[in-house]
């Protein structure tokens, strides 16, 4: 008799928790993206007009939020540029033709993201993949979330292209020469959807 009243009362608890911990999914809906690098000549700048992503995250007993997964495809070819050339050299030098996708993995939980708008600093660890090498980084971002439950992350990362197997682009017969680290700044909105 005892062991059926402890296994009903694990049943109760873990129903109990799981409604507690209910998990929604989150798509990425709203984004300003644009990367910035240094050459000998002049500083310059691209923006990502296509950005998609999603996420699965939990609500705890006290309103915060735990982001479980995560998961970020930058279209290379919707990286723009108002110079001109630069966006051709941009396409070929991240292998777009073999590598059309940049992509970012959550490999770690981002847990207790307190509900508010004021931004609380996070370290997101996962995998980034640019022209087909992935590498481990963390990437420090200030994450929101709103009273409608949309979760705003902001940052910037510098990224050393050579890491990724990049040459800097160069230019006008090898006279500009782009500087090896770029870097990326974001402010992407995810709202939950069913």
């Amino acid at each position: 008799m005892k062991r059926f009243k402890i296994s009903a009362f694990l049943t109760v608890l873990l129903i109990t928790t799981n409604n507690l911990m209910a998990q929604d999914n989150y798509t990425l809906t709203a984004q300003v993206t644009s990367i910035n690098g240094t050459s000998n000549l002049h500083n310059w700048h691209e923006s990502v007009e296509k950005i998609s992503g999603k996420g699965e995250v939990k609500q705890g007993v006290d309103k915060s939020l735990s982001l479980q997964s995560l998961n970020i495809i930058v279209s290379v070819n919707a990286i723009k540029s108002d110079e001109s050339g630069m966006v051709s050299k941009t396409y070929k030098a991240l292998k777009s033709d073999k590598f059309p996708e940049i992509t970012f993995v959550l490999s770690e939980p981002v847990l207790n993201i307190p509900k508010g708008s004021i931004s609380y600093p996070v370290a997101a660890k996962g995998q980034l993949t640019i022209a087909g090498v992935t590498k481990a980084v963390i990437m420090p971002v200030k994450v929101s979330v709103t009273e409608d439950k949309k979760i705003i992350v902001d940052g910037s990362q510098p990224i050393k292209m050579t890491d990724f197997g990049i040459n800097p682009p160069t230019a006008l017969l090898g006279m500009l020469k782009t500087g090896d680290t770029i870097t990326l700044s974001f402010k992407t909105t995810f709202s939950p959807f069913n």
